[in-house]
């Protein structure tokens, strides 16, 4: 879940929770028909988010991501991942090839492992800047002030442009 990095006390925090109007920024987006595999359990608010905006096929079950990712049969990944262990998911999700939405810094996409994991694919990967700075949740409570900006980072999404603000 979104990390403060860049503040010395939230470094290695992974608890951070995706807001259901974050989730709400992909409606006119994401196909409310697809199966999600939405992998990083935290509280479990996520499917439930997902399921009031609409997204009835939604698999968010609290287990391991790296054990338990070939189970399921999904059209798309849509997470907020754990931050510190961001370049394992990355690599991970190129891996499965399918469709994917991550909540990451804005920062993220300047990362080396950024460049290395997808340099033979690196047109397929497009980014949705949101209309406002995202706002996480920590312990059920909605925080009011995010130091740093993040973005949806995609992959093989097929959108009409590579950079979607919104």
């Amino acid at each position: 879940m979104a990390s403060l990095t860049l503040r010395q006390n939230y470094k290695n925090e992974n608890d951070y929770g995706t807001s259901k109007y974050i989730f709400s920024m992909l409606d006119n987006i994401v196909d409310k028909n697809l199966v999600i595999y939405e992998p990083f359990y935290l509280d479990g608010k996520s499917k439930t988010y997902l399921n009031e905006l609409g997204y009835e096929n939604v698999i968010h079950n609290k287990e391991c991501f790296f054990e338990n990712y070939n189970k399921y049969i999904y059209d798309i990944v849509i997470t907020n991942p754990p931050y510190t262990i961001k370049k394992q998911i990355f690599q991970k999700l190129y891996e499965i090839n399918k469709p994917f939405i991550v909540i990451v810094p804005i920062s993220t996409i300047t990362k080396l492992f950024i460049k290395q994991i997808f340099k033979a694919d690196v047109e397929r990967l497009q980014m949705i800047i949101p209309n406002r700075r995202m706002q996480f949740e920590k312990n059920g409570n909605q925080l009011k002030r995010c130091y740093f900006d993040c973005v949806f980072l995609c992959y093989k999404l097929n959108l009409e442009k590579d950079i979607l603000y919104l």
